[in-house]
């Protein structure tokens, strides 16, 4: 019954109840009818009987059967109830009876009617249905008695007949009454679907949608409650629509300080970078010019010993300044694109990190990655083995560049000691810089950067980006 709808329950619950109440009255009526008819039956039977005896009394004092046999026929053709009829002797002796040829089979020859049987109805079963056998004393059994056979088929025909009759009165009641439910059911329900039809519109956001309140028993009380309720969700979606939209220009202002912030530290890095290169490279190489002049003019071991020294460590803080100035900002990466400075920094990286090996492969046209997805990419790896060096023990690290047609993945993974996710939600709450910075980032970029680590599996950081920026957002997202 759940998935029937209400009108179908409500007219199966007044007709069914009707007809059930109808079912049980005819049954009643049918079983009440039977027993009354019955006994009935065997009233007429002996009534019969007495009738008969006034008549054939004489005949069997003086031992005429034929008189009785004609008079036993004539009340047998009277009377369409009655199958046969008996006369027996005190003793139960047969003395006349309706059958021509002998008694039928199954029918007994003798009964005992002396010890209680007078008042005891017997129940045949015959071709023709149940025969209930009455017994009649004749002069109180003195003469003899009377043994009338009635057949109980005329009475059931007319009884089933009345039955079918009121069962039919019954159905009729029925359809009635689906009738009268029907459309007292539509009225009823008539509410309750609009109601439900308001309350789809609420559920596609139409928060305006009011319903009728026409009554004021529990339907009516139930659609001036959703009225109220509708009232209530109007104001909250104004509210929250408020909320969202201030929310919105937040978030927007947000991204668009990210980006700021992202830009200008890559300015600053590209600046101090070329100042590195430009101006403080080309004073210690200067330097390293006199110092080998001063070397040259001088014969003193001492001081070619102490000048040899300085030129060394001003060699070594050139070629330091040199790394820097790569690591703030690779000129590789302007210039031949992001596959070769990556390697080129894998190789400097492979030369400090010697027990750590590490391989790069790359698939897809490299080429259509925008130089903002580009310079990310190259941050991400750059923080990526940082980490790996100074915390995941690894051995070996594999990093993977993939170009889709429509995005861009990045992954960082290594076999070293991994990290529990409430280690990862602790560096998230600390603020770490390098992992905010690269979700920050890919938030800008309309990307998504994940970490999958596990204690004792190592860590893996994946970055998707989409391609194709369109022209505002690249001028937007451009680092100058």
């Amino acid at each position: 019954m759940k998935n029937y709808t209400l009108y179908v329950k409500f007219n199966a619950l007044i007709v069914g109840t009707i007809f059930v109440c109808g079912l049980l009255a005819a049954s009643l009526f049918l079983y009440s009818t039977s027993t009354y008819m019955n006994h009935e039956l065997d009233t007429s039977g002996r009534e019969l009987a007495a009738s008969i005896s006034q008549v054939v009394s004489n005949d069997i004092l003086v031992d005429d059967r034929f008189a009785m046999t004609e008079q036993l026929l004539h009340a047998q053709q009277t009377n369409d109830q009655v199958r046969y009829i008996l006369v027996t002797y005190p003793d139960g002796r047969i003395l006349a009876s309706t059958f021509t040829d002998g008694l039928p089979k199954g029918l007994p020859e003798r009964r005992d009617v002396q010890h209680g049987g007078v008042d005891k109805t017997m129940i045949f079963d015959s071709t023709e249905g149940y025969i209930r056998e009455v017994v009649y004393p004749i002069d109180g059994g003195l003469v003899g008695y009377f043994r009338i056979g009635l057949s109980e088929r005329p009475m059931m025909q007319l009884m089933w007949k009345r039955f079918i009759q009121t069962m039919l009165v019954i159905l009729a009641i029925c359809l009635a009454a689906s009738v009268l439910a029907t459309r007292y059911a539509r009225a009823f329900l008539q509410p309750v679907q609009t109601l439900a039809q308001a309350i789809r519109q609420i559920g596609r956001g139409n928060y305006s949608v009011r319903v009728p309140v026409e009554t004021k028993d529990e339907v009516g009380r139930l659609a001036k409650a959703f009225n109220v309720m509708s009232n209530r969700l109007a104001v909250k979606d104004r509210e929250n629509s408020k909320l969202l939209t201030a929310l919105r220009e937040k978030e927007k202002t947000r991204i668009w300080l990210i980006d700021q912030l992202f830009s200008a530290r890559e300015d600053e890095r590209r600046r101090i970078s070329r100042e590195l290169h430009d101006e403080t490279s080309q004073s210690m190489v200067s330097m390293l010019a006199y110092l080998r002049l001063i070397m040259n003019q001088t014969e003193e071991p001492k001081v070619r010993e102490l000048v040899a020294g300085v030129r060394d460590l001003t060699r070594e803080t050139l070629e330091g300044l040199r790394h820097l100035a790569v690591n703030l900002h690779p000129p590789l990466l302007d210039d031949l694109g992001l596959v070769v400075a990556i390697e080129k920094y894998l190789d400097t990286y492979r030369q400090t990190q010697s027990g750590l090996t590490v391989s790069f492969h790359y698939d897809g046209d490299i080429s259509r990655v925008s130089r903002p997805i580009a310079l990310f990419c190259y941050r991400m790896v750059q923080e990526g083995l940082t980490n790996i060096a100074r915390h995941a023990q690894a051995h070996t690290v594999t990093i993977g560049l993939h170009v889709l047609p429509s995005k861009l993945t990045l992954s960082v993974r290594d076999d070293g000691i991994g990290f529990s996710a409430n280690r990862a939600e602790r560096a998230r709450l600390n603020n770490h810089l390098g992992l905010v910075s690269m979700r920050e980032r890919a938030d800008v970029l309309n990307g998504t950067f994940a970490i999958d680590s596990h204690p004792g599996e190592g860590t893996t950081l994946t970055i998707s980006l989409p391609l194709y920026l369109s022209e505002e957002e690249e001028h937007e997202h451009s680092l100058g």
